[in-house]
């Protein structure tokens, strides 16, 4: 099988979820047989294609085509784009890109899956901004987000260009009921990945973040209450905005399980954004005793005892603090966090699910 994968930017390096769920679909269908990615270089949307990036694409066995090579000017379309884009960016008008924004929505020309398609048996599209261009073979999207939950703009394009779509990947259960209210049943729940890992359960507690909006909004309402007199380790970008005596920053990290090596303990106090958390699904994964605010385990399926949910900070650092000092109940809650992964989130039986579905698509 010979499939397309439109990526809007270079997937190198996988430094944040968006490119982590492309490389998921990526890898899989390089498996099935050979893979292009089609994408851009340049503004509208396109950036990350230097030398360098592009030949460790190609030496992960796919091929790269990218629009400057097939379309080496802009059309009228992209410079408004451009426009409306620069605009919207300077009025800091976040909520101006919902699914069919001028700046997204013809960043790359109606032909131009088309030529890339030609000897093609799958097309995937990450995001759905770009839902509506035509193909030679069954589209699928991979629906990274919702914009209409959060964007301007409505629902109606939307829903009618998914609708078209052959298949429509999620990864939150929260979307894929959303998108079934609205009629559509060509849809396929697929999280984030994530291999289990086994570590010893130690007391430590952790806390994994990028710097993001929606992980620093996650910290300052962890810090309007007072700590433990516990060390509490902070990983990532986030940890610059951490101002406990207590914490223990560790802003980089090579090995990306380190925080479920270190920590048994881990606190999920991010509750705004949509989709799925990975770092949710790692630490299922890891077997680690969870504690988490309301809604950061938004888009899976109900937890039952899984993860200890709490509505306020002093909850939470009270939680953290009992895991911490009693080892039985911190083993109890690892083993349903595992329990959880097994039933809902296994890789290796995600990874079964969309095989089986994109090869159900070319037969």
């Amino acid at each position: 099988m010979n499939s397309v994968v439109l990526t809007p930017y270079c997937p190198l390096p996988a430094d944040h979820g968006g490119k982590v769920e492309m490389w998921k679909h990526l890898n899989l269908l390089r498996t099935m047989g050979g893979c292009t990615i089609a994408s851009a270089a340049s503004r509208p949307v396109g950036m990350g294609w230097t030398a360098e990036a592009r030949q460790q694409v190609e030496e992960r066995g796919f091929a790269v085509r990218l629009r400057e090579e097939l379309h080496p000017g802009r059309s009228w379309r992209q410079w408004a784009g451009l426009a409306y884009g620069a605009a919207c960016k300077g009025l800091r008008l976040e909520r101006a890109f919902g699914h069919a924004n001028l700046y997204h929505r013809y960043a790359f020309p109606a032909d131009f899956l088309l030529e890339c398609s030609r000897d093609a048996d799958l097309v995937v599209i990450n995001y759905s901004y770009w839902a509506w261009l035509p193909t030679r073979c069954p589209k699928v999207i991979a629906l990274l987000d919702l914009w209409s939950n959060r964007m301007w703009g409505g629902c109606r394009r939307e829903t009618e260009e998914l609708s078209a779509a052959d298949l429509v990947v999620v990864i939150s259960k929260d979307e894929e009921t959303e998108l079934r209210r609205r009629g559509l049943h060509n849809i396929l729940w697929s999280p984030p990945l994530a291999l289990p890992s086994h570590f010893p359960l130690t007391e430590q507690i952790g806390l994994i973040g990028s710097a993001n909006p929606f992980n620093q909004e996650g910290l300052r309402w962890l810090h309007q209450a007072a700590p433990p007199t516990l060390p509490v380790n902070i990983y990532g970008g986030l940890a610059q905005f951490a101002n406990w005596p207590e914490a223990r920053k560790v802003a980089r990290y090579a090995d990306s399980n380190q925080p479920y090596q270190d920590c048994g303990i881990i606190l999920l106090p991010t509750a705004s954004g949509t989709g799925v958390q990975i770092k949710v699904v790692e630490a299922l994964a890891a077997g680690r005793a969870i504690v988490a605010r309301k809604g950061a385990m938004r888009g899976l399926p109900p937890g039952a005892g899984a993860w200890i949910e709490v509505e306020s900070p002093q909850a939470m650092w009270a939680q953290a603090e009992c895991l911490s000092r009693d080892a039985a109940l911190r083993e109890e809650q690892a083993a349903k966090a595992r329990a959880y992964y097994q039933q809902h989130l296994a890789a290796d039986k995600l990874l079964a699910e969309l095989r089986q579905a994109y090869a159900a698509l070319v037969v």
